[in-house]
């Protein structure tokens, strides 16, 4: 039985209030006339499972009441049997249904959710006046089979979080869904479906390779994208302004608005040459494709181009009123296009080597306020430019025509950039998307969000394959082109104590490889490699899937849940080939809320809802050892990272320190205000992190059993807890759908993400 959910779906079936008060409007209750007995397994469960079950299950049994089996409501909950067999008026599941007592079910205040039928209360009522009997089939063998439906709006509580070992993003088991975030910037990378019920398992491979999820009956493993931070190049005196890639990838040029281009070396991490911007700040850069030529938008007004080789001035183009905030290269070397703050557009043809004279430029009217970006195709033929105006417009850059108007953005268009496959062209906008635009008929194919503030700056990888967006609250994302999947997210920091920094400049340098620049005057490069891909489907499990770990070497994964009062289920899957391994069948008499791998991988423990935790041995699966002591259902379990002991966390409150040798009890630690419902080790220290349903996680001390921290912000129950490795970042899984990381050193809040906007 799962800790109590306070969500938009509860039916809260008991209170605080000592006895029942009289409803005000009953609901009519039609008892059919009939004389064959009502069927609890073909005409009851039905709509019980789809109004009550969904927080009074196993998992998520709201003031400890169970509705999943009959036995479950002849039990009942903190107020005794929610049926008393034989009696519907008697009976508080009656009651409450037909809203004869307070409190009603469902609670008058969430309108959103429908209460029984009058004909579904009759069948209700007889089906209890005839003893409630469960005409289930026990012998069943294997898996029930229940068609699950949609969840209900407004439901999305986070039961399963997981952190990468270097706790750069965490996964969060959000209602069906599994949520990648990255923690510094807060921008979710992907969601991943797969599950039709709520997801109450996630967990990484050691590595970040693999992210696996459990919910009913299934178990889904991802492959995973890993990357980082691969270097940093300070230098630059003011913000970053432009960034290209020179032609061999070996490094880049930025631009800057201390008057300078520098040449960098990506792999060397310095820099090589500089170029002088005379009088004025540069701010906008371009490259020509052979790398010969590099092009500078300046805020005087003028375009200025040198020669790469031997950095000397071959040109200066004079014309536009305004800064230049845009420029971009045309096919061959010959030809150049600016954009300005004046809203226009020129083309620009430069004077032959040793010439000095500019011919007249293509002014390309039609934006109705400054153009803040330009980029052009392959072959220079086409022109694409962005604008205040909130539009993009595509030009033929020989006589000037437009021919599309690219609309649909909600705020200035900052950044453009062209699919090197001549598809679709990308425009970036202050309104914190990234839309995909068709070539061939302007139309939008894609829209991407993720940013939380403007989109400063886009760009699509050599191939096209991969496309990234730069956003003015400091976070970089990498999308799959075709399709939109996001792949992996950045945030850029001038040192981890800093605060996020705008980037306002973008490119790749490889095809998982990138550079940004950013308003703290440094650029920083990217790597990634990998993409998400469902590599299997472990299952089918007894029942839900409430607890998961990955072997030590990523190759096995085990996995616990069960039946509620009927089984604890423990199988151990290979991953390469999704084969199931071992089935530890009896090793717990009821629902199994923890599993986990030894430091060694040599053994696995296992917490169940039998007040038991055991540890098995993995080359012989003989039981080692059973843990007693606790005196209620023992809802996770952890080792320290010498093996040597384990730690156990309680719905009894409290968390307990074994021996793992001897099965000795060292100790006990100070009780929370509710159950614990998850429990790390921090690795290497005498540190334990666990979060309870009294609204907090915590640090205790494993030597004294002390509390030593209180991490803050949650505002309802929280069911799960996940460390980095080296106990510096914490997350927690709310109740109401939020997602919580900390500094393990300070419990200062490092990102809060939000449940979705309800719909």
């Amino acid at each position: 039985m799962r800790p109590p959910l306070v969500s938009a779906f509860v039916l809260v079936f008991l209170s605080s209030i000592p006895f029942p008060l009289q409803a005000q409007q009953p609901i009519d209750v039609k008892v059919p006339q009939r004389t064959a007995p009502v069927s609890y397994s073909k005409e009851v469960v039905d709509f019980l499972e789809a109004k009550c079950v969904g927080c009074h299950s196993s998992a998520l049994a709201e003031n400890r009441l169970n509705m999943e089996t009959v036995a479950g409501m002849l039990k009942g909950g903190k107020r005794g049997p929610s049926i008393v067999a034989g009696k519907a008026e008697e009976s508080l599941l009656f009651k409450m249904a037909a809203h004869r007592v307070e409190p009603v079910m469902p609670p008058k205040e969430k309108k959103d959710q429908k209460a029984l039928t009058p004909d579904e209360l009759g069948l209700l009522k007889l089906w209890i006046d005839a003893a409630a009997k469960d005409d289930s089939d026990p012998s069943e063998e294997g898996p029930r089979t229940i068609e699950l439906g949609a969840l209900p709006p407004g439901v999305h509580p986070v039961l399963a979080v997981d952190l990468t070992a270097d706790g750069k993003r965490v996964a969060a088991g959000r209602a069906n869904t599994v949520q990648v975030y990255d923690v510094d910037s807060g921008l979710e990378v992907i969601s991943l479906g797969g599950h039709k019920d709520l997801v109450q398992a996630v967990r990484y491979s050691p590595d970040g390779s693999k992210l696996a999820a459990g919910s009913y009956q299934v178990v889904t493993v991802w492959d995973a994208p890993v990357g980082g931070e691969t270097k940093a190049f300070p230098g630059h005196g003011e913000t970053v302004k432009g960034v290209v890639r020179l032609p061999d990838g070996s490094g880049f040029v930025s631009a800057s608005t201390d008057r300078t281009l520098r040449f960098w070396d990506a792999n060397q991490g310095k820099e090589t040459a500089r170029i002088d911007v005379p009088n004025t700040q540069a701010l906008a850069l371009a490259l020509s494709q052979d790398g010969k030529l590099v092009a500078a938008g300046c805020g005087d007004g003028l375009v200025r181009v040198w020669t790469t080789t031997d950095r000397k001035e071959r040109a200066v183009l004079k014309g536009h009123i305004g800064p230049v905030e845009a420029v971009a290269f045309l096919g061959a070397t010959d030809r150049v296009a600016s954009g300005s703050a004046d809203g226009s557009v020129r083309v620009w043809s430069l004077p032959a080597v040793g010439e000095t004279t500019v011919r007249e430029p293509i002014v390309l009217q039609g934006h109705q306020g400054p153009v803040h970006a330009l980029a052009a195709s392959l072959d220079g033929q086409l022109l694409v430019s962005g604008s205040e105006d909130k539009t993009a417009r595509l030009w033929h850059s020989v006589d000037g025509r437009v021919t599309r108007v690219l609309e649909g953005h909600e705020g200035p268009v900052l950044s453009v950039a062209f699919d090197p496959r001549g598809k679709v062209v990308a425009t970036a906008s202050a309104d914190t998307r990234v839309r995909l635009f068709r070539v061939d008929d302007g139309q939008i194919e894609r829209t991407l969000s993720s940013h939380v503030r403007a989109v400063q700056a886009v760009a699509f990888s050599p191939s096209g394959a991969h496309l990234a967006g730069a956003g003015a609250e400091g976070g970089l994302k990498v999308w799959e082109t075709d399709g939109g999947q996001g792949v992996i997210a950045f945030a850029h920091r001038t040192s981890p104590d800093q605060p996020l920094q705008p980037l306002t400049a973008l490119a790749f340098l490889a095809e998982d490889r990138l550079v940004s620049g950013s308003n703290d005057k440094t650029l920083k490069t990217w790597s990634y490699q990998g993409a998400w891909t469902l590599r299997n489907t472990l299952g089918p499990h007894v029942f839900r899937v409430l607890s998961i770990d990955f072997h030590p070497d990523g190759n096995l994964i085990a996995v616990g849940g069960g039946e509620p009062s009927r089984s604890g289920e423990v199988k151990v899957w290979e991953v390469p080939r999704g084969l199931l391994i071992y089935n530890f069948e009896n090793l717990h008499s009821d629902t199994v809320f923890g599993v986990r791998f030894s430091p060694d991988g040599r053994h696995l423990a296992t917490a169940a809802a039998d007040k038991f935790l055991k540890v098995v041995k993995m080359n012989n699966t003989r039981i080692v050892r059973g843990f007693e002591g606790h005196t209620h259902h023992v809802m996770g379990v952890d080792w320290r990272a010498d093996g040597q002991q384990l730690v156990s966390a309680g719905a009894d409150n409290v968390l307990k320190i074994w021996e793992a040798d001897s099965g000795e009890q060292v100790r006990t630690t100070q009780p929370a205000g509710k159950q614990i419902t998850a429990v790390r080790w921090v690795a290497g220290k005498p540190t334990i992190a666990g979060a309870s349903g009294d609204k907090q996680v915590r640090f205790w001390d494993a030597n004294n059993g002390g509390v030593q921290r209180g991490f803050g912000g949650p505002e309802d129950y929280v069911f799960c807890v996940s460390i980095s490795a080296d106990g510096a970042r914490v997350a927690a899984g709310v109740a109401d759908g939020t997602v919580f990381v900390w500094r393990g050193d300070n419990a200062q809040v490092l990102t809060k993400i939000p449940p979705p906007a309800k719909p």
